[in-house]
């Protein structure tokens, strides 16, 4: 996805983002508790794609004197986590390009964001470069059976077309070769999966967009575009009959590491 396109996005999803992502709250109070354990003795972190900073207020909440920085690519994020951790110190600026000098913090997290990154090397060594010996890091981040129900209809209704039109999520096999790559050890890795229900799957379409998720979402183009999105919205309908609605897989990886 291009960044712009995330930027704006998220920037426009920050008003509904905590009202409308129940999963995503359960991978922020899962990456509470990781950094509690792997890190307790931290006193400083940086919260990389902080969106509203629910996670952060927590970490601060739980840990009065811990001095937190957060960074996030989307300006609207940024002003959400100004109002939820005012102690706190915000910049907008992307993963891939950390503006702080080496060696500064003694943990960093980031929670549901770094699975929109083309490749995760590049943030992760980033997120290296600024820890501490000994420092820790803690991530969550959607992987590759993320929202298969909607891609598997996708597929089908869109044929050879559809690989260039849905995001790729990455494997647990993936995150582990980036982790090991930008250089962390004692690598922990652990998976979820979680199930979301929506009353057909256009009332999905309108959740992930209303939180600025849209890029997760199939993109038409071409000749028959609109046709393909309801043929495959038909299909997705149809695969998973009931009167409880749809489900939307969310599959998590979580790891924990030290620099």
């Amino acid at each position: 996805m291009a960044k712009a396109r995330v930027r704006a996005a998220f920037s426009r999803g920050a008003a509904a983002y905590d009202g409308s992502t129940a999963v995503q709250a359960l991978v922020r109070a899962r990456v509470e508790a990781l950094a509690a354990k792997a890190a307790p003795r931290a006193r400083t972190l940086l919260d990389v794609g902080a969106g509203t900073g629910r996670l952060l207020a927590d970490l601060l909440a739980a840990r009065p004197g811990l001095r937190c920085v957060a960074v996030d690519l989307a300006p609207g994020m940024c002003a959400a986590t100004r109002r939820a951790a005012p102690a706190s110190l915000v910049a907008a600026a992307d993963a891939e390009e950390l503006p702080f000098a080496d060696a500064g913090f003694d943990l960093v997290v980031s929670s549901s964001t770094f699975q929109w990154l083309p490749r995760l090397e590049p943030a992760l060594l980033e997120c290296a470069r600024v820890l501490r010996p000994g420092g820790r890091l803690v991530v969550a981040l959607f992987a590759e059976r993320t929202l298969r129900e909607l891609r598997e209809a996708w597929s089908a209704a869109a044929g050879a077309a559809a690989p260039d039109r849905l995001h790729r999520f990455f494997t647990r096999g993936e995150v582990a070769t980036a982790f090991d790559r930008a250089g962390f050890h004692s690598v922990q890795l652990e998976e979820a999966v979680h199930v979301e229900r929506h009353a057909d799957p256009a009332d999905l379409l309108r959740a992930l967009k209303r939180i600025g998720a849209q890029g997760a979402t199939p993109r038409p183009g071409g000749l028959g575009g609109r046709r393909v999105l309801l043929d495959a919205l038909g299909r997705y309908r149809s695969a998973h009959p009931g009167p409880n609605g749809v489900p939307a897989t969310w599959h998590v990886v979580y790891a924990v590491a030290s620099r």
